[in-house]
């Protein structure tokens, strides 16, 4: 088990939507971050028995559920858990605990086994997520998120958007990425370059498409 505390800040222009939440506030002692580490797979609490399956490009020895302090878009601290490839744990943990410091909220984190491993029924609960054995949606490719390498940050504020199609539909109501609100990740921000440090290029930075909630050490 790995324990870290980082000194939470206050979050600064975050400007409120009656639909997702409150802020939390700032000037509230936050409790310490903290984070735990654990085996997944067969045998373990956390099987994966919807996210991975025989075949996947990464084993469960390789992969880590991770528990960490987040703030939530009720303003109170929760405990979250996302499940990563080993080698990214070390920096995830930096990279919410920087998010942690800054107030950055989080509706919900849980794996996608929950969902039955079903990513549309995970970004409409505007779950934050990782690891799922899954292809890249519309293509025959798998996506980093089967290697535990990619991480989704509240979907239905940050969508997929390609052409006329927009991914989870209820994200069509934060297309004008100009207005800030709980949760929205913008070019420069703390998440864009707290992720940045850790390794993980950003969707929301790509030509074309933009996958505003997908963060990933490909870049892709």
């Amino acid at each position: 088990m790995i324990a870290i505390i980082v000194s939470a800040g206050a979050l600064a222009g975050c400007n409120p939507d009656p639909s997702t939440g409150r802020p939390p506030p700032t000037g509230a002692v936050a409790a310490p971050y903290t984070t735990s580490v654990h085996a997944v797979g067969p045998g373990t609490q956390w099987p994966l028995a919807a996210s991975w399956r025989p075949g996947c490009p990464v084993g469960p020895e390789n992969l880590r559920l991770v528990e960490l302090t987040h703030w939530g878009y009720d303003g109170q601290v929760h405990t979250g858990q996302i499940v990563v490839h080993a080698w990214v744990v070390p920096a995830v943990i930096q990279i919410f605990g920087e998010l942690y410091a800054a107030r950055v909220q989080i509706e919900r984190m849980t794996p996608v086994d929950a969902f039955g491993g079903d990513d549309d029924a995970s970004m409409a609960a505007n779950n934050t997520s990782a690891f799922n054995c899954r292809k890249v949606a519309r293509t025959t490719s798998l996506s980093e998120h089967a290697s535990g390498l990619a991480i989704d940050l509240n979907p239905v504020q940050n969508p997929y958007v390609h052409r006329r199609s927009v991914d989870p539909p209820a994200g069509r109501s934060w297309l004008d990425r100009e207005f800030e609100t709980p949760g929205m990740v913008r070019s420069g921000d703390v998440v864009v370059r707290s992720f940045a440090a850790g390794g993980f290029g950003w969707g929301g930075s790509w030509t074309g498409a933009k996958d505003y909630q997908h963060f990933s050490t490909s870049g892709r």
